[in-house]
Parts: structure tokens; sequence; C-alpha cells
């Protein structure tokens, strides 16, 4: 960035580099006496020049009630309003007033915080120097951003972000900062990677001695900055990163035992940690190029699952791809010579679990990691069955009956586990030939079977005279095995089907 600016806690920059429309209704519902910054991201991101984009983040403070502004301008602009409190010990915004507006492809979101004290311009300077990185602790006016004399806004700049961003530097304001919010260590290498700046020698050596502290953190603003990573498009560089640097390990104990997998046997080139990441980067490849592997109709609802807000289900599927493998330390062992990791997709998914509730992913969220975990493997196992043309249309059934729900992100996280096991392309051609064929049997067959059970739990139970069990559970499941193979396709024949294969359990009962 060419230095524009002279150095110091003021620089001066034309306001059109900062103003959107909405700052207009802002104004306007302010209280006449009543002054306004923005701070932080929107200030860093508008001297970089970087796109605005389809997600917008504004950070602002007030000299009144935020509540009331929200309120307003929710009001206003027709958006959403709600507020929370951030609880901790140095905590200086303690109530912040949130406006969500969503136009689509484009999501706004306004944060009100609230600054007060005698001397204003000294209260604005503390409240920047409060803060996690030097990019982020700058300031300027909204009346300045919309006054007529706009070239000469100002830029408040205590802790001279201006100077570091021109060396491409992300400096912490202070050491102190960090250590009072921990969860800034993941925004600092988020930001990194996200804006091309180079962390500062200091942020490292804090990492190195300090990364235990990221235990303490509130779960909920762990997993925020967690999704936040992986909703970037070279998350895995960030996500290697805080391997390297050990707070991956901190947050998931689990993947501190990836180093001890050096040879992962036959199927695979590299050691366990190395091939992680190379599935996580191939995984990027793979999403930009989605339709190029899976037609329009297995992509028609793929990423619009709603996450805690701002994400989706392809930040769910990254998080997948990093723990696919979680448990293969646990389940090592040698067979006859060969490298094993039995059950690793079962241990893994139940390890997962443990985790989306220590970090309070959600239910929906937590069972939909596991559920990938638990079934990441079953692409290749049909793969060596249709090789072997073993792979039957129970089978076929099966797998749209179990897996129906994830399976364009298990196809996807498939193709990335091939690249990313250094498979080759005789392998990897047979795995797409093996979705292909899976498809066309949804398409032929699948399509002209109804998915609706034809006989509810109550009705098996009062049919065979059993009480409710696994039993019960047990023949539901073999009941729609053979509706999906088209051998029962009428509440008669599935009437027939159990009476005629279950009879032992009548007898028994």
């Amino acid at each position: 960035m060419e230095a524009l600016f002279e150095k110091g806690i003021k620089h001066t920059a034309h306001g059109l580099n900062f103003y959107m429309t909405y700052f207009d209704d802002i104004a306007k519902v302010l209280p006449r006496e009543a002054y306004c910054f923005i701070v932080g991201g929107w200030v860093r991101d508008r001297l970089l020049g970087e796109p605005v984009g389809f997600h917008i983040d504004v950070d602002l403070l007030v000299t009144c009630d935020p509540v009331g502004v929200a309120k307003g301008l929710a009001e206003r602009i027709g958006g959403s309003y709600f507020e929370f409190e951030k609880k901790g010990l140095f905590i200086k915004r303690a109530t912040v007033a949130t406006v969500i507006l969503r136009l689509p492809p484009y999501k706004y979101r306004f944060d009100f915080a609230r600054i007060g004290g005698r001397d204003l311009e000294k209260a604005l300077v503390e409240d920047l120097l409060s803060r996690d990185f030097t990019a982020n602790a700058m300031a300027v006016s909204i009346d300045d951003v919309l006054s007529i004399g706009a070239k000469q806004t100002l830029i408040y700049d205590p802790a001279h972000g201006v100077e570091d961003l021109e060396k491409g530097l992300l400096r912490p304001v202070s050491l102190k900062n960090l250590e009072e919010d921990p969860v800034r260590m993941l925004r600092g290498f988020r930001l990194a990677v996200e804006k091309g700046l180079t962390l500062t020698e200091d942020f490292y050596h804090f990492v190195e001695k300090k990364g235990h502290l990221l235990k303490k953190a509130p779960p909920e603003r762990v997993t925020l900055e967690l999704f936040k990573v992986l909703k970037h498009p070279e998350s895995y560089r960030v996500l290697q990163e805080l391997y390297l640097r050990g707070l991956l390990q901190v947050l998931f104990p689990d993947t501190a035992r990836w180093k001890e997998i050096k040879d992962q046997g036959e199927h695979h080139l590299y050691p366990l940690e190395e091939h992680v990441f190379k599935v996580l980067e191939a995984l990027e490849r793979v999403l930009q190029e989605r339709d190029r592997y899976l037609p329009a109709e297995l992509l028609e609802g793929f990423g619009k699952r709603e996450v805690h807000g701002e994400f989706s289900d392809v930040e769910l599927l990254k998080l997948s791809a990093l723990f696919h493998d979680l448990a293969k330390p646990h389940t090592f062992e040698m067979k006859e010579g060969k490298v094993t990791f039995y059950n690793h997709d079962k241990l893994g998914a139940e390890l997962v679990r443990q985790y989306g509730r220590a970090y309070r992913w959600g239910e929906e969220a937590t069972n939909f990691v596991a559920k990938m975990v638990a079934e990441h493997l079953r692409p290749f196992y049909l793969r060596e069955s249709f090789r072997r043309g073993q792979l039957t249309d129970r089978g076929r059934a099966n797998f749209w009956r179990e897996c129906g729900d994830i399976a364009p992100h298990l196809f996807l996280h498939a193709i990335a586990d091939a690249i990313g096991s250094g498979d080759e392309e005789e392998e990897k051609e047979k795995l797409l030939e093996t979705i292909r064929d899976l498809l066309n049997f949804k398409r032929e067959r699948l399509s002209r079977i109804s998915l609706k059970p034809l006989l509810k739990g109550e009705e098996i139970m009062e049919l065979l005279g059993i009480k409710p069990g696994p039993e019960v559970g047990r023949v539901k499941k073999s009941l729609e095995e053979a509706q999906l193979e088209g051998r029962v396709s009428t509440k008669e024949e599935a009437i027939r089907f159990v009476e005629e294969n279950f009879r032992g359990l009548k007898e028994r009962a």
C-alpha cells in the first residue's frame, strides 16, 4: 500500500473511501448530540483497497444508548435486531446491539457498542488501544465520512495501524490484550491469511508461551472463530498453521497424536498429519470445481443449510475433512504385517460428538460432522465392490437410504481424500465411475420408488405382537431395504413381508 498518510495518531483520507449508503440511515437515527465512529475491520479493509464482498460487517461506537440506535436503524432499513451481553473480566464494550439485513446475495451486519467519558477523544483512543491488532485499532467519524468536506476525513490511529498496513504487518496492539482475550490468537492466524499480512515475531512468541490459555476461552467464541476460518477458501493454510504452532492441539487434543502415524499403509503415500492437510487443500479445489464432479440436481441444496446464522454445510464439510482420520492413532494395529485402523471411522465420530458438545456447535451441526466422519469410508467400500462387479442394487439402495442426506458432501470429500492420499489416476477414475453408477441408480430406479415407510413402528409391533425395542428397528430396516429394492411396493405386500420373514419374533412373543 502506498505511503499516503503521515505517521502518527491521526491521518487524513478521502471520506468516500469509507462511505456506504447505510451510513446515511445511521446518521438519521442518531440523537442530535451523539457521536458515532466507524471502527475496526471496515476501516482496515477500505485502506487495503479490498472489495466489499457479499458479507459486510461494520463495527460502530456511539456516545449514546446503542440499543436505541440499533432498533431505530433496524426499523428504518427493514433489518432484524438483537442484542447480547459480553461477559468477562476485561470486557470494555459489555452491551452490543446488532442489526442484520439480508438482501441476497448480500448480508449486512452492524454492531453498535457504547463509548463514554468526559474527554471523548481520550475515550476513543483508549478503546482503540484495547483492541487486538493495530490494523483493527483505527476509527473514522461518521460525520466526517458523510460531510461535504470528506476529503479531510480524520483517521484515528493511536497504535500506528496505517504504518503496519503499509509494511504488510499484522501486529498485536499489545501482548496484554491477547492475554486478556486468547481467542484473538485464532483471529490473528485467520486475518494474516485473509488479508495477506505477515504476523510479527512477538505474536508468535506469545502463542508459543501462552497458547494454552485458549483452553479457558468461551467455547462459543472459539467456535465462531473456527467457523470463520473454515469459511475462507484457503482455510487449510490457517488450519495447518494452527497445527504447526500447537493451537489446534490445545483445542482438540486428539490431533496431537497425528504425528505418531508415519506409515498409513498401502493406500496412502503420506504420513497422517501431512495427509490431513493435503485433503483439506484438495477439498478447496474440489469445491471450486464441484459442477465438474456432480450433477446439478445433487447440488441443488448444497451449501444452503444455515449454521450459526452466517455459515453453512460447506463449513461443516471442511470440518469433517479436518477430523475424518482423527481416531487413526487410537486404532493403529499391525495385523499380518499390514497397517490397520479398524473402526477409526466409528471412534472418530464419537470423538467428534464430544468436541461438538464441548464447543457447542449445536446438535444439527454436530450430528452432521459425526455422520460424515462415520461414513467417510463408504464411497471407497462401494468403489471396491464396483471394481469387482459385486455392487448390488441392495448396496446402492442402502447407500441412498442411509447417506442420502449427505451424499454430495460424502462424494466431494471422497474425491479430495483420494487426491490427498496420492491415489493413482486409475483409482480416482474408478471412484468417479462408482459415483456415476450410484447417481444413475438414483435417477433410474430410486426415483420410481416411494421412500415413505409402508408400515410405522406401532403397526409392526401390533402385527408381530412385540413390545418397543431393537427388534422393531431391525424389522423396520429390513422392510425399508425390501422397499428400496422394489420387492415390496404396497402396504399389503409389506404386511406379508413382515409376517413371512419375522414369524419367529411373533412366535416368541
